[in-house]
């Protein structure tokens, strides 16, 4: 259907991101003409870094997104990779701090390494 693994097709179906309309005679789940679209979407949002929680929620009845739930969601995730990247920055300066201490660093002075920026 989409070139994805039919147990990845069965996962997303178990969390209620994709179900089958019915099953053929011989057991097979047939899916709605919008599936492979929507597996591409749920793919894409996995990319970006929503969680599969958010993805069900971003998603409507006939598949989908919700654009106003989309651009909260999206505010949300924009927010947190703020943060992330203020972390990272405020290690990255402690690190330079650590390494000039090094560079000055006298065989009788102890380690250098609990100076930290704020």
């Amino acid at each position: 259907m989409s070139g994805m693994a039919a147990s990845a097709i069965r996962f997303y179906e178990e969390q209620g991101l994709l179900a089958p309309i019915s099953r053929t005679a011989s057991g097979y789940r047939q899916y709605a003409s919008n599936a492979p679209d929507r597996l591409k979407l749920i793919q894409g949002a996995k990319k970006l870094g929503f969680s599969l929680d958010v993805i069900r929620d971003m998603l409507d009845e006939n598949g989908k997104c919700s654009i106003e739930k989309t651009m909260q969601q999206s505010a949300i995730l924009l927010r947190e990779i703020e943060e992330q990247q203020a972390a990272l920055e405020r290690r990255r300066q402690s690190l330079l701090i650590l390494r000039a201490n090094l560079d000055n660093y006298q065989s009788d002075n102890p380690c250098p390494g609990n100076q930290t920026v704020n």
